[in-house]
């Protein structure tokens, strides 16, 4: 009998209209790729393709035994930041670390220790100007340590934290979400290796 090589016949299934992408690619942990989301391939992911990708994550997470803490899936509108009724890939990647920064996110460890307290844009923006400047971040980073500190944290890499420049990427002396959220991501992938 022929032996089939499961790459192929998984590609090839892949093309069969109507065949569930999440069934070959979806995974019980991790954040979910936009291409099992976008199920049509229309560079876009519906409310209703949204929905179908997390009940079937809830599903598979049960059906391996993982603990089901989280109640409801996560809301489609707070990935929607631009209200047009569809999630684009940025606006997915934009939502998962979110997400990920406000339930204590998991490094690779899965003890949820990388990322946990990582500080969210608006901390920082002191003034609410929607802009951080130098003296802003400066003075937001000094109360921040100030707080950990007197919580009892170790700041053992203060000497690897982000600077000022380092997170203005185009150099025009304002830091914008954009460009905190990117630093963020950086700064967590150069402490996981």
């Amino acid at each position: 009998m022929m032996k089939l090589n499961r790459s192929i016949v998984m590609s090839v299934l892949l093309i069969v209209p109507g065949f569930p992408l999440a069934q070959t690619q979806l995974t019980a942990t991790g954040p979910i790729p936009f291409s099992v989301f976008d199920r049509d391939g229309n560079g876009f992911i519906s409310q209703q393709e949204f929905a179908t990708t997390h009940a079937e994550r809830r599903a598979l997470r049960a059906q391996r035994g993982y603990p089901m803490g989280r109640t409801a899936n996560p809301v489609f509108q707070n990935f929607d930041s631009n209200d047009d009724g569809r999630i684009n890939e940025k606006e997915l990647l934009a939502g998962q670390h979110a997400n990920r920064l406000m339930k204590g996110g998991s490094g690779m460890d899965g003890k949820g220790m990388r990322g946990r307290d990582m500080p969210m844009f608006g901390d920082f923006d002191i003034n609410g100007d929607g802009v951080l400047k130098q003296d802003e971040f400066e003075q937001a980073r000094a109360k921040r340590i100030s707080e950990r500190v007197s919580q009892g944290y170790l700041m053992r890499n203060l000497v690897n934290a982000p600077t000022f420049a380092s997170i203005d990427r185009d150099s025009n002396g304002e830091v914008t979400p954009d460009e905190f959220r990117a630093a963020q991501i950086t700064h967590r992938q150069q402490r996981i290796r």
